[in-house]
């Protein structure tokens, strides 16, 4: 049985359709509580949590005795929700996702990292991929992608398009990543692909992705916008 959605939840939802959409642009500042709550026909105590939800997805931010702003697009949460690929992510934050493939072939002509890392054979031939991910026509991600053939056999370019953890879960339940981030400056090819000035910094993230029981899936090496994204890691002290 699916559970209704909360009233607050439909409330930041058709804010946010209004934000994308330009009718509160900004650094505008949004109408009151009370207005809200006449236009959407709900109480200002639901208002407010709609309120509070967007201020948490960095869609808007509260001043006290001034009133409630619209911020700059919010930047994407990587890790936020757990293991989950960038059209997931992005759906979060309302966006829409399009993906542009520059390269899919299968190779044997790959690093040693790559090979130790998906634990191959000398010249095994896998999956080649790379690809630019879009969120509202913005440039968001460079991706460099080996798919270890012997998980996905086949993998076509509409399923490369639009969700590669889709595709590979048609195969392998996906468990968990290893990720290495670090901050670099953006160099010329990349400056063109992501829109970003040379010199730019961007995160560097080398992760392998696993199966559930340990099976190494793919290598990726990506390079994200530091203007557009932000990542969150959970810690945990070793006793």
């Amino acid at each position: 049985m699916t559970m209704p959605k909360a009233v607050y939840l439909e409330v930041a939802e058709r804010l946010i359709e209004e934000i994308e959409k330009g009718k509160y642009g900004v650094h505008q500042k949004l109408p009151s509580e009370y207005e809200l709550a006449k236009k959407y026909d709900v109480s200002r105590l639901t208002v407010r949590k709609s309120i509070d939800h967007l201020a948490q997805l960095n869609y808007v931010v509260k001043q006290k005795n001034k009133g409630t702003y619209v911020m700059a697009k919010a930047k994407i949460l990587s890790g936020g929700s757990g293991l989950v690929g960038f059209s997931e992510a992005a759906k979060l934050y309302g966006m829409q996702t399009k993906t542009k493939v520059i390269d899919l072939t299968e190779t044997s002509n790959y690093s040693d990292a790559v090979r130790s890392s998906l634990h191959l054979e000398k010249d095994a031939p896998i999956h080649h991929i790379e690809r630019i991910r879009y969120a509202d026509n913005e440039p968001m991600t460079y991706e460099e992608i080996y798919l270890n053939k012997s998980v996905v056999s086949e993998i076509t370019k509409e399923e490369v398009e639009t969700s590669l953890f889709e595709a590979i879960e048609k195969h392998i339940k996906i468990g968990y990543s290893h990720q290495d981030i670090e901050a670099v400056l953006i160099d010329e090819r990349l400056s063109e692909l992501l829109q970003v000035p040379i010199g730019n910094p961007v995160f560097l993230v080398h992760s392998v992705t696993f199966s559930i029981d340990g099976y190494p899936i793919l290598f990726d090496t990506s390079y994200y916008r530091a203007d557009k994204y932000k990542f969150k890691n959970i810690l945990n002290r070793n006793q």
